[in-house]
């Protein structure tokens, strides 16, 4: 069936504006969250093992953060989808499986493999040459920093775990050379094991300053993106993508 232009166009752009709304909710939430602050120093002496540790752990983040951040990648997400099956529908003459209906989607591909090459034949073959132009295996071993790659790995990440805020977050500098010798990272933040005698002797006071940026990625993983970089994705799907793509009967 041939989902006509209008059609198409509007169910697009919904979800793209529903993409931006949750968008802006995420950045109040953010900014809220950030002045409270969301972190916690401690640190004790521990005799027994002649330490001094200092722990800084992320708090918990109020709900609204990662479910804006899972509606926005779903919403903007989707509108490429929806995209894609009135693209595929261009052709009256065509007639689909459901097979291959099933596999109608927004192609976002790191390699260029026999699926692939399979999906594209989906689509009518101006369709899939820009397809072709837009896809992420065309950065070699730097395909990661493709914004079509990284909305999608969002993407993959809420449907299955949602998408946590990664530790690395947190920048944290204590005022002693070599202190970094001493880190151990946890699942919320770090703990730092100072030598009792080390931190006891030492002319400086080991208050850290702490710096915080909030990173949405994988846990102690490669894959992390900033607020910063959302909005780009965000710029780059609803100014780039989808009218370069734009749907005509």
């Amino acid at each position: 069936m041939l989902v006509p232009r209008q059609e198409v166009i509007a169910l697009v752009e919904m979800k793209t504006r529903r993409a931006q709304l949750h968008l802006n909710v995420l950045e109040r939430e953010i900014a809220t969250w950030l002045g409270l602050p969301p972190y916690t120093v401690t640190f004790e002496d521990d005799f027994d093992r002649a330490l001094q540790i200092w722990r800084i752990a992320l708090q918990i983040a109020p709900e609204a953060i990662p479910m804006s951040i899972g509606d926005f990648v779903c919403c903007l997400r989707s509108a490429l989808d929806q995209l894609a099956w009135g693209l595929a529908h261009l052709d009256l003459k065509r007639s689909f499986t459901e097979r291959e209906e099933r596999n109608i989607s927004f192609l976002i591909f790191n390699e260029r493999n026999s699926t692939y090459e399979d999906r594209r034949l989906l689509f009518p073959p101006a369709v899939a040459d820009v397809f072709d132009s837009l896809q992420p295996y065309h950065g070699g071993h730097a395909y990661r920093d493709n914004p079509l790659w990284q909305l999608n790995e969002l993407w993959t990440l809420d449907k299955h775990r949602g998408v946590p805020i990664n530790c690395n977050s947190l920048h944290v500098r204590f005022p002693m050379q070599g202190w970094e010798n001493y880190v151990r990272h946890f699942y919320d933040g770090i703990e730092v094991h100072f030598p009792l005698l080390r931190a006891w002797t030492s002319p400086a006071d080991l208050k850290p300053s702490i710096s915080m940026e909030v990173l949405f990625g994988e846990y102690m993983g490669a894959f992390e993106v900033s607020l910063i970089r959302l909005r780009e994705i965000n710029d780059f799907v609803r100014n780039g993508v989808i009218p370069r793509k734009g749907v005509s009967t």
